[in-house]
């Protein structure tokens, strides 16, 4: 283990103390912006899986609701037909009887055609909201990719502050910065 130098330490500390009253502030800089994008990235990563979530459960809980309105429609029409083949048979030979069967047919038809339609428009919203679903999840992987690269460059700029002689990890890290912002933004194209 290295010895520590009292001499050198201090001396380490003078050059950094007048690099940065020089005006060597661009790598604190550059880390603290990057810092704040892996933020925002990570925050609208988090909101577009949630979202994502969110709509998914919306869309089973819709198939659901569309397929019990289905076999309502089935079990209606069953009981319409049921009824019609009865009427048809000329087993009710009241009058009376008869009519309160055939409108119970009209009235059962009717709600059947209505259930038929909600089972549709159920379906149709399904879809529509595991659609959304797949946006937001494919803006969540987006958002993901881009504050990992965000903390990749973080490390980078690190490096950087710590070397203090040389800025390649600098350029680097403003290389990896400029292709998160890609994905970042790429994610607010999906969502």
């Amino acid at each position: 283990m290295p010895e520590f130098n009292a001499a050198d330490a201090l001396h380490d500390v003078k050059e950094r103390g007048e690099a940065i009253a020089s005006g060597d502030r661009l790598v604190p800089l550059a880390a603290a912006i990057v810092a704040v994008l892996a933020a925002l990235a990570t925050l609208y990563s988090n909101h577009s899986s949630v979202s994502g979530l969110e709509k998914r459960t919306l869309a089973g809980i819709m198939q659901t609701r569309a397929a019990d309105q289905y076999s309502y429609y089935e079990s209606s029409r069953i009981k319409i037909e049921v009824d019609r083949a009865f009427a048809d048979s000329g087993l009710v030979r009241d009058g009376r009887a008869l009519r309160n069967l055939r409108a119970r047919i009209t009235k059962e038809n009717g709600k059947s055609t209505a259930t038929l339609v909600a089972a549709h428009a159920d379906e149709i919203s399904a879809k529509e909201q595991l659609a959304q679903a797949e946006r937001s999840l494919t803006s969540y992987e987006r958002y993901e990719i881009a504050a990992t690269l965000f903390d990749v460059s973080i490390v980078l700029v690190s490096i950087t502050a710590l070397s203090r002689t040389t800025k390649a990890p600098l350029w680097l890290g403003a290389f990896v910065t400029l292709v998160g912002l890609g994905f970042f933004i790429a994610g607010f194209a999906h969502f």
